[in-house]
């Protein structure tokens, strides 16, 4: 893929735009049903257990046994654990923070990979991307402000979920092309369900309405359809084709924390997520130069 075609980075570009509306949605489902009496544990079973459930109806009629045909079986049990516990701290984190500031400290994922892909990736790391990793972190320090009168620690649990979201990707681009892409997805689900489950019957609630029976679905079809979308999309172009409008989740989680909580990002975080998405930008920019002369 050193020069795909148009209309495969098209594709790309619009599968990347839809998997960040799913996240987006996602996001907000889980914000409801945790602010609505529903335990933070059973919310992210129903995301896994569903979106399990939506994986098998898309995948098995395609690929089959293959679905479940694994080489690294124990790495992909830590990914799918690292990719669980993104989840659940994401999911507490949350509940207390507006969806925007949540969404733009998560936003420094590519700069944590960029910073231990020398000693996790064997990559090398040049001196402007390391600068443009430290600018990244300075926008990271401007939206969560530690030691300021707003700053709230459960901030902490984004930046948590972050790290672990950072060690999934690095699994998934150091093992990814040895594994089935929609094996590999299935087979997270599949650990995320088994980790909740056993905590699921001491926190159950039953939906209280029809409509958060529906939310509690709705989370499975969006992850489920956000991965799916977002593999298509790394399977058209180069990374660093798709990456930049990964930040197009800032924009979905913007619209849907002011239209579902009447939450808006203070002029602080807009500052710091700038910050970070140009440094992401950089990166990715970098990241494209490297591809392009390897590939010559």
């Amino acid at each position: 893929m050193a020069n795909p075609p148009t209309d495969r980075v098209l594709r790309a570009i619009l599968s990347t735009i839809v998997a960040m509306a799913c996240f987006a949605c996602l996001n907000a489902m889980s914000k409801t049903l945790s602010t609505s009496g529903y335990p933070v544990i059973l919310v992210i079973w129903a995301r896994y257990i569903f979106a399990f459930i939506f994986m098998l109806a898309m995948f098995l009629p395609r690929s089959g046994r293959q679905l479940f045909a694994i080489r690294r079986l124990w790495t992909q049990v830590l990914r799918g654990m690292l990719l669980f516990l993104s989840s659940y701290l994401f999911f507490h984190g949350v509940v207390y923070l507006p969806l925007a500031t949540a969404a733009a400290i998560s936003l420094s994922s590519p700069i944590i990979v960029t910073a231990l892909s020398p000693k996790l990736l064997g990559e090398q790391v040049g001196p402007r991307r390391w600068a443009a990793v430290t600018v990244g972190f300075v926008g990271a320090l401007i939206v969560v402000r530690p030691g300021h009168a707003d700053f709230d620690w459960h901030a902490l649990l984004i930046v948590a979920s972050t790290v672990c979201s950072s060690f999934y990707q690095l699994f998934s681009r150091r093992y990814g092309q040895t594994e089935r892409p929609d094996a590999s997805a299935t087979v997270a689900t599949i650990v995320g369900s088994l980790a909740a489950s056993p905590f699921v019957p001491f926190e159950w609630v039953t939906p209280h309405t029809v409509w958060h029976a529906a939310l509690f679905v709705g989370m499975g079809i969006m992850a489920g359809t956000g991965h799916y979308f977002l593999t298509i999309a790394y399977s058209q172009a180069p990374a660093s084709v798709v990456t930049p409008f990964n930040y197009t989740q800032l924009i979905g989680s913007t619209i849907l924390g002011y239209a579902v909580f009447g939450e808006f990002p203070d002029f602080w975080t807009w500052v710091g997520a700038a910050v970070i998405i140009a440094s992401g930008l950089y990166i990715g920019y970098r990241e494209g130069v490297r591809y392009r002369q390897r590939a010559k």
